[in-house]
């Protein structure tokens, strides 16, 4: 292999190298909005059970 192709393909590497790290870092910021999404939707089920509860005490 001359230079100028392992030059080329050196480069291939590293930019899917960026790829790669973009996408992570991407999947991680949607797993830390889903968990927020969660943690929120959690909170207005235990909302909604305590006066379902609260309700059927009537």
């Amino acid at each position: 292999m001359d230079q100028a192709s392992l030059s080329s393909a050196l480069d291939r590497a590293e930019r899917a190298l960026d790829r790669i790290e973009r996408a992570a870092a991407a999947a991680q910021g949607a797993r830390q909005r889903d968990h927020a999404l969660r943690g929120k939707v959690q909170g207005v089920v235990a909302q909604l059970d305590e006066m379902i509860r609260t309700a059927g005490a009537r």
